[in-house]
């Protein structure tokens, strides 16, 4: 009787241990899927007017001295932030000017560097059309329910946010919070654009 108990316990850890690989394969994939699929600035529709939220990715989001780059969705639904960095409802949107963008991401995926930003530090935002450099400021630790990082501002400022510790199992009490302000804003070069036109040679 015994016997049988553990064997069935056997079977059912095993069953549970594929079910979780399955799981953790399928989150992978899917995650590198869309930073894939959407990889330059070529892949990037155009703005699909005011709906909200909007379909398709916004632009991406990078930071050369930490490593990050990510291609950003509209929202912060699960769903959303399993493929890309999430663009928080009520912002502005990449690529607008005059008021607050606000991006958050998982701490243990596309947002896990930001534990390395230092003041000064320089974050582009890539649409389709446009890319713009921001400068960090400031980063802080702040409480869960404070959203007074993510209140319109007058002003082209950018706010990412992320769980806090970085190293918490579970669901971390505080928030990560970085704030950069814009510096440059230029017309995105893609690779077409960038690729030279083949020479043309003149008969004599």
């Amino acid at each position: 009787m015994r016997d049988q108990l553990l064997r069935r316990l056997e079977v059912v850890l095993y069953v549970a241990g594929l079910a979780c690989l399955a799981t953790l394969l399928w989150t992978v994939s899917e995650r590198a899927w869309f930073q894939w699929r959407y990889r330059g600035a070529d892949s990037m529709p155009a703005p699909s007017g005011a709906a909200s939220p909007r379909r398709g990715p916004l632009g991406r989001i990078e930071i050369p001295r930490v490593g990050v780059s990510a291609v950003i969705f509209d929202g912060v639904e699960d769903r959303t932030l399993r493929r890309g960095v999430g663009h928080v409802p009520g912002t502005a949107y990449p690529g607008e000017t005059g008021e607050r963008i606000a991006l958050a991401a998982h701490r243990d995926t596309f947002f896990r560097n930001l534990r390395l930003l230092r003041t000064g530090d320089m974050v582009r935002l890539v649409t389709h059309d446009i890319t713009e450099t921001y400068r960090v400021e400031t980063t802080k630790v702040v409480a869960p329910w404070r959203t007074d990082w993510i209140q319109p501002a007058r002003e082209d400022v950018l706010t990412l946010v992320t769980c806090f510790p970085f190293s918490y199992v579970g669901n971390a009490p505080e928030r990560f919070v970085v704030q950069a302000r814009r510096i440059a804003r230029n017309e995105t070069m893609t690779r077409n654009q960038a690729r030279p036109s083949p020479s043309r040679r003149v008969s004599p």
